[in-house]
């Protein structure tokens, strides 16, 4: 099983990502999220979906939003090209947090999901996402939870401030020198 790809991304397309590693590409289908932040070195979250005489590799930049594919995609009715459908408009908390509130217009916005079957997922996954929503997908130390919260004050969203952390460089040890990295980086995407 492939749980993640650390690589060179050679080529977008729609709907999906060429990523080369170590001589080897493999084409990962995604959102448009990833596509849009794809560039040079990528590391991608992935699962791979095994149906008959189909095996497709998806691919996501957080570990979180791995495990929120695989909830979608096991209720009824719900593909994963239905799913990864989900991801282009939303992040993983967001989606979580339509499920917990029982929202079901948010989901009726997705093209292929109509009303039944925006309460299905609603219905199948209320009881799992209390216990999702407790694990913490993103490990830190307490400097860099204090880089977290600080950046999210200023109204960065959890995807932007993971993805800028993932990439901080190591050797960096005061807080206010991360908060400026992390911003420069941040401001250079806009």
């Amino acid at each position: 099983m492939i749980s993640c790809l650390n690589g060179i991304c050679l080529r977008k397309g729609k709907g999906s990502v060429e990523v080369m590693v170590r001589g080897v590409g493999y084409l990962v289908l995604t959102h448009k999220r990833v596509i849009e932040e794809a560039e040079g070195e990528v590391l991608l979250y992935t699962h791979m979906h095994v149906a008959e005489g189909v095996m497709d590799l998806y691919g996501f930049l957080e570990r979180e939003e791995v495990e929120v594919f695989k909830l979608l995609i096991g209720v009824s009715g719900v593909g994963p090209k239905t799913a990864i459908g989900i991801f282009s408009d939303y992040h993983s908390e967001e989606i979580l947090g339509a499920i917990s509130k029982a929202d079901v217009s948010f989901f009726e916005k997705v093209k292929g999901i109509g009303k039944k079957g925006a309460q299905r997922i609603i219905v199948d996954l209320k009881s799992k996402v209390g216990g999702l929503g407790e694990l913490d997908f993103f490990e830190n130390e307490i400097e860099e939870d204090e880089v977290y919260q600080g950046l999210k004050s200023l109204g960065f969203v959890k995807a932007e401030i993971e993805a800028v952390m993932k990439r901080m460089p190591e050797e960096m040890k005061e807080i206010e020198e991360k908060v400026g990295w992390c911003l420069g980086e941040l401001g250079g995407r806009e």
